[in-house]
């Protein structure tokens, strides 16, 4: 069942959070938030992400061309106003913030600071990264996810929110469903996109 603007009710993102370990929130920013959003990004730089920034495993998908960086930037939610503005909503935007609570509880924070990211073709994309179990199958209780009788624990998760139209086969944000329960490492082979 879907609530206002396309958004799944609470009950039904807990349970697809649950089963997938994402859910997708249409709707969440307004056009009008967008536009302030790429307005802000368009008053600043990029910074192309080569050589020692890079990585993705040589040779693999994620590696596009080998030359093209990855494009990004931080910082905006000290820019000077208006710019700042859309990205510090973001954080605790009212479409936003009963899906927080609903799949992290009430006081949240922020734990490291966001980033614009962008990326050109034959832009490198970003090795797998996160989850509960390190390569070696240790377990990290800082990103852990467990329910347990009827409350679900995250201690982190991310947001994305796409500033522009994004269509199947585009690229961008990728989840590996189910990845929030994993009790076995992923392979490296997995991580670099070899192995889907």
């Amino acid at each position: 069942m879907a609530a206002a603007g396309g958004r799944p009710s609470l009950a039904r993102a807990k349970f697809l959070f649950d089963l997938n370990g994402f859910v997708r929130i249409p709707g969440v920013l307004s056009a009008a938030e967008v536009r302030s959003a790429n307005a802000g990004v368009d008053a600043h730089d990029f910074v192309e992400r080569k050589e020692a920034m890079r990585n993705s495993k040589h040779g693999t998908a994620f590696s596009g061309d080998e030359s093209t960086g990855r494009f990004d930037m931080a910082g905006m939610l000290g820019w000077d106003a208006p710019h700042h503005e859309p990205f510090r909503q973001m954080l605790c935007h009212p479409n936003l913030v009963p899906f927080l609570h609903a799949v992290v509880g009430e006081g949240y924070r922020l734990d490291h600071s966001p980033l614009v990211i962008a990326q050109n073709k034959g832009s490198e994309g970003f090795s797998l990264h996160g989850g509960p179990i390190t390569p070696k199958g240790r377990f990290i209780p800082q990103l852990q996810y467990r329910f347990a009788h009827g409350e679900m624990y995250n201690t982190l998760v991310a947001v994305s929110f796409q500033l522009v139209d994004t269509n199947p086969g585009d690229g961008g944000f990728c989840v590996v469903r189910g990845s929030h329960k994993l009790n076995l490492p992923p392979t490296a082979e997995m991580m670099a996109g070899e192995d889907a």
